[in-house]
């Protein structure tokens, strides 16, 4: 595990640490997160690590539970499927409302996305790629005048990177098929062509789907 630097805070340093660990794999669904382990391997207190566990457990990623540690939490194959069902229907909805609107200015925000997740694929940082997959379906929600797209659409795209986080193993098969997917994407907004840009968008969605097919168990990943 990492040890903890000085220029940002503790708790959001050991929040990083620890994502880091779930998505590599060295933190699986189940494990425990004793905080005396914990905070003796990062080199901090229990108080920034409380604070970075309640942020996982914001993101789904860990599960706290009344004196006993917390664990990593898992994600249903249902729950995910349940998300992307969703997805499709926000996302393909919200390019028929913005793929007119898209300016220089969006255009030129994507590209440069474009470039760190080409990276974050080379460099096989996968927790980065994430954290730039779900930043490039924002980056589509921003000139849609119902906020609500963008809260929504956040909110299912979490749920999604939480199952690729906890499916950590499977990660790294996906990354670059992935950042293909979300060029091809944005060649049809460049273009506005609306049709090129659904079927980008279907195509990239429904391959996700095939990859979670593929990967999950048929037991539920599920810890009560």
């Amino acid at each position: 595990m990492k040890t903890i630097q000085t220029k940002i805070s503790l708790s959001e340093q050991a929040f990083h640490i620890l994502k880091e660990e779930i998505a590599t794999g060295k933190l699986k669904v189940g494990d425990p997160l004793p905080e005396e382990k914990i905070s003796a391997q990062l080199g901090i207190s229990r108080t920034p690590l409380r604070d970075a566990l309640a942020k996982l457990e914001n993101e789904g990623l860990v599960r706290t539970r009344t004196q006993k540690p917390a664990v990593v939490s898992g994600f249903s194959k249902q729950d995910s499927l349940n998300h992307l069902e969703m997805r499709r229907i926000l996302e393909i909805e919200n390019l028929e409302r913005i793929i007119h609107k898209m300016d220089e200015e969006n255009l030129k925000k994507l590209h440069e996305n474009i470039n760190r997740q080409e990276q974050a694929v080379n460099s096989g940082h996968h927790q980065l790629y994430l954290e730039l997959d779900s930043e490039f379906h924002m980056l589509l929600t921003e000139t849609n005048d119902n906020r609500l797209f963008h809260e929504m659409v956040e909110r299912m795209s979490r749920g999604v990177d939480r199952a690729f986080l906890t499916l950590s193993n499977t990660i790294g098969f996906s990354l670059h098929d992935s950042f293909i997917e979300h060029k091809e994407i944005l060649d049809a907004l460049s273009v506005k062509d609306l049709s090129l840009a659904k079927e980008a968008l279907l195509r990239h969605l429904d391959n996700i789907e095939e990859r979670f097919l593929k990967f999950y168990d048929d037991e539920e990943n599920t810890y009560d």
